[in-house]
């Protein structure tokens, strides 16, 4: 007989004896050894017999293999139960800790009731904190903590109670009272004001958190870059603002001899594109500036930006409260003494004229209340200063432009033939490269504004038809802009800087590249109104509308003689 077999390898019973096979498990039923134990004994009783013993070698190794496949199925089985346990157990609850009694029950909130629930030992009862979550079992005993709650219905903050508590949503149309509410540890020694935006937990009882109001999100929180000097061919309104906002810091003791109140809304109007919104911002900047000067500290956090179609809401009483709350916000940063300004980008959607009728005009609303701040700012509130910004300055209602709330209306012009070179210069700087043969940038710039400004039929945009039968041809300089200008440029600094990717020539920018981007400047904003709208539509580029029939766009065969064909 082999001893090598593994058929004779000797493994040990379950009382201990030497036995065949592998070595038996707790998971393997005790009839596997005695079996085992048998056929040992058997093969030492059947020396000869040969047929015998390889019948009873072959009887052994099948009762090896299939305890081998019972230890198998054994693992699995017990794998398949724990499984089974997981899947089946009870879900744990989740609930908000309300606080902590003094015999070490904790007070949670689980499904809109209220329970003083047992704490597992192992769970120190300090770490549970007011307005956070807890885990629960069946029983209601708290097993863990999951930290703050990170969703949940928001409110508007209506007063703070003396003992720290606070009302809120008295305020929202459905209801005319509001909630007392507690507030959570995370917010314990934090001041809520009226107004304020709170986020509660999961089951409205605690405020959890405190929420950036939207207001606040106007305020820009870094001073503008932009200064006096990045703005091109707005001389006169610059002046005006200027004086508005330096005399005051700069000569306080004269204004106050001469009983002089500074202006302090103004409103600034004229075609699109010409630098009404960097007036704003660069006043922003230079206010900032000369405050910080005047404290000798870093000034932020003085300038409102809103444009009028962001303030409209469709809930009734909703936009009155933003603009009533915006004032309240400038009236804090007023009582810091800072010098808070608001600047409200297209303006004549909210402040529009006031009209009867028997539907709803929201303006009929905002306007009465706005003339009411507005003349707050005389008193111990508000913005210092207010600025409108509107491309149709007549259907701003008459009574937010009188003296007193709008003091100086500055009318923002197209740029000159000496503005628009100004503009070029400011946007094709000296950092980027031009082609000198043409004499310069200087040479460069003036030989390109001279083409624009040409009175040519290359020029001609579109024409005008007046009652009369008279064609008014529209030159392109008639229509240009600071942002025009501004686009023209940066074409032929593409154009320019793709010649040199592809052909590796670094000639900068030439005339023909400004020539080029001019073209395609206009001709892509080739659109003109239908008939019956040319006159506001004309009105809208402050151009004169007087007796206007038609506009009509100028078309040219390659002899370059014009086609004037009417938009239909």
């Amino acid at each position: 007989m082999d001893k090598n077999d593994p058929l004779t390898r000797k493994t040990p019973s379950p009382s201990g004896q030497p036995s065949g096979g592998a070595s038996s498990t707790g998971n393997t039923p005790g009839s596997f050894s005695e079996i085992l134990e048998g056929l040992e004994t058997l093969l030492r009783n059947l020396d000869g017999r040969e047929e015998d013993l390889r019948l009873t070698y072959r009887l052994k190794k099948r009762f090896l293999e299939i305890e081998n496949e019972w230890q198998k199925l054994s693992v699995e089985s017990a794998r398949l139960s724990e499984v089974l346990e997981k899947v089946t157990k009870p879900a744990f609850r989740i609930g908000t800790c309300l606080g902590r009694t003094d015999d070490g029950l904790a007070w949670v909130s689980v499904g809109g009731g209220d329970y003083q629930a047992a704490v597992d030992p192992r769970v120190d009862i300090t770490t549970l904190r007011k307005g956070e979550r807890v885990r629960l079992n069946e029983a209601l005993s708290v097993l863990g903590t999951l930290g703050p709650d990170i969703s949940g219905p928001v409110v508007r903050v209506s007063r703070e109670l003396p003992d720290g508590r606070v009302e809120v949503g008295s305020d929202r149309p459905d209801s005319q009272l509001g909630t007392v509410l507690d507030r959570s540890e995370a917010l314990e020694g934090q001041s809520l004001s009226a107004g304020d935006l709170v986020r509660l937990d999961s089951t409205s009882r605690v405020i959890v958190e405190k929420v950036r109001k939207r207001e606040e999100g106007y305020l820009l929180a870094e001073i503008p870059k932009m200064g006096w000097e990045s703005i091109g061919g707005q001389k006169e309104a610059i002046a005006e603002i200027k004086k508005a906002i330096l005399n005051p810091l700069l000569y306080p003791e004269s204004y106050s001899r001469y009983d002089f109140r500074s202006p302090r809304g103004f409103l600034l109007y004229g075609p699109p594109g010409c630098g009404k919104t960097l007036i704003g911002k660069a006043t922003a900047r230079e206010i900032a500036q000369r405050l910080s000067q005047k404290k000798g500290t870093d000034l932020k956090g003085v300038f409102f930006h809103i444009k009028g179609p962001e303030i409209l809401n469709m809930w009734l009483g909703e936009s009155e409260r933003i603009v009533r709350e915006l004032f309240e916000e400038g009236e804090k940063i007023r009582a810091a003494g800072d010098f808070p300004v608001l600047f409200i980008d297209e303006a004549e959607a909210i402040l529009g004229t006031r009209r009867s009728g028997r539907g709803f005009n929201i303006h009929n609303t905002i306007v009465p209340m706005f003339c009411a701040l507005l003349d707050g700012l005389e008193g111990p509130g508000g913005f210092e200063m207010v600025i409108l910004a509107t491309n149709r300055p007549e259907m701003i209602d008459p009574a937010i432009l009188r003296p007193g709330r709008i003091d100086r209306k500055i009318k923002v012009v197209r740029p000159s033939f000496d503005a628009a070179l100004e503009i070029l210069g400011i946007h094709l700087g000296e950092s980027v490269p031009v082609d000198f043969s043409a004499g310069g940038r200087e040479a460069l710039l003036r030989t390109f504004r001279d083409r624009l400004f040409e009175r040519s039929d290359a020029n001609v945009v579109f024409e005008v038809l007046r009652r009369s039968g008279a064609r008014t041809p529209i030159y392109r300089s008639d229509l240009s802009s600071g942002a025009i200008l501004g686009s023209i440029v940066q074409r032929a600094k593409e154009k320019a800087l793709l010649r040199e990717i592809e052909e590796g020539k670094g000639g900068g920018v030439t005339l023909e590249d400004l020539l080029w981007a001019l073209d395609n400047e206009y001709e892509e904003g080739d659109i003109l109104p239908p008939p019956d709208a040319a006159v506001d539509w004309m009105g809208l580029l402050d151009m004169e509308t007087n007796d206007v029939v038609d506009v009509r766009r100028v078309r040219r065969l390659s002899s370059g003689a014009r086609i004037p064909r009417a938009i239909e």
